[in-house]
């Protein structure tokens, strides 16, 4: 019998997902197993899905879901379906892709490659995270050239939208105020320090007229310390620490304040108390989220339109009776 294999950890337990076709005896012989695996699933507009290709892709949809969740039948019913969706879209898409002389050349899925490796410490840390996944390199690169691609696409299809008015970004702007409402903030300068020795120590020297920005820069702990120690713009209740800060006047120092990341000294530069944006200061937010919303209208629209025109042929009996098998390992 072939299986397709999804590994889950449940506490000190594997659990395996086999998917079968039901209602044949494939273990008895290969060539009829390799004919059933063969055996086409779905055609969207002449692209065909396999069996064996339909199992994989149910697979790593059920792998985030636990084994009761995936042998109800009305879930693996819908995953079926979700399957089907997707590969309707992943058709129009690519068929689109053709059509129009849009292409994910090596180079840009190299460098989206190399901008997601660079989030893990090493290869190892990366290759485990694969693993994790029960996916291999080559396919994680072909869903991620497949990504690029309708990256691309969107933008075509939504390339030449009309701005919006001044108008409607003031009608935006005042049905939603109070989304634009700020809290009280101030901005300091800090130095962050591993010990209370040393905090002391430069809490004598600032007392005694040294600039606090050039110690920073110096000592500081803090990654803003490279900056002089300017935090920016910092809200009430971001960290306990911060806290009396609101409660200072503008160029008061505090004393040393011990956190988790260690011992602090601060300046306040500036305070703001709490405020609602203008227009013009949410101005370029609210025509973000408008262009944002009318892309996914007129992206949506055009895929929904796609998928009605789409020749799709379904062999559901096939597809019914790819069934879930679980078992310990």
């Amino acid at each position: 019998m072939n299986t397709y294999k999804v590994r889950k950890n449940e506490g000190m337990k594997t659990l395996v997902f086999c998917f079968l076709i039901a209602g044949t005896s494939l273990s008895g012989c290969f060539s009829r197993e390799r004919a059933v695996l063969n055996a086409t699933a779905v055609v969207v507009n002449g692209r065909e899905l396999s069996t064996k290709d339909f199992a994989e892709r149910l697979a790593l949809r059920l792998k985030s879901f636990d084994a009761l969740y995936a042998k109800d039948e009305q879930n693996l019913a819908r995953a079926k379906e979700d399957t089907v969706k997707a590969f309707i879209l992943e058709t129009i898409a690519q068929d689109y892709a053709e059509k129009n002389g849009i292409a994910v050349d090596k180079k840009e899925i190299d460098a989206e490659v190399e901008k997601i490796h660079s989030r893990y410490p090493d290869e190892f840390a990366f290759r485990r995270a694969l693993a994790d996944e029960n996916i291999s390199i080559e396919k994680w690169r072909e869903d991620l050239s497949l990504m690029l691609l309708q990256k691309k696409i969107f933008a075509k299809i939504t390339a030449h939208l009309p701005e919006p008015k001044e108008s409607e970004l003031k009608d935006d702007y005042e049905a939603r105020k109070s989304e634009f409402q700020q809290g009280a903030r101030v901005r300091l300068r800090q130095i962050v320090l591993e010990k209370e020795d040393d905090a002391k120590r430069i809490y004598d020297e600032l007392s005694g007229g040294a600039d606090l920005a050039k110690l920073a820069k110096q000592f500081s702990m803090a990654p803003e310390g490279a900056n002089g120690g300017d935090t920016g713009w910092i809200e009430k209740g971001t960290l306990e620490v911060f806290d009396q800060a609101f409660k200072m006047k503008e160029g008061q120092r505090s004393k040393i304040l011990k956190s988790p990341y260690g011992y602090h000294i601060y300046e306040v530069l500036k305070k703001e108390p709490e405020a609602r944006l203008s227009f013009q200061e949410a101005k370029a937010k609210i025509r973000a989220r408008l262009v944002e919303a009318q892309a996914q209208k007129v992206f949506t629209a055009w895929l929904e339109e796609n998928v009605r025109k789409s020749s799709v042929r379904r062999n559901d009996e096939l597809i019914k009776a790819i069934k879930v098998t679980t078992r310990g390992s």
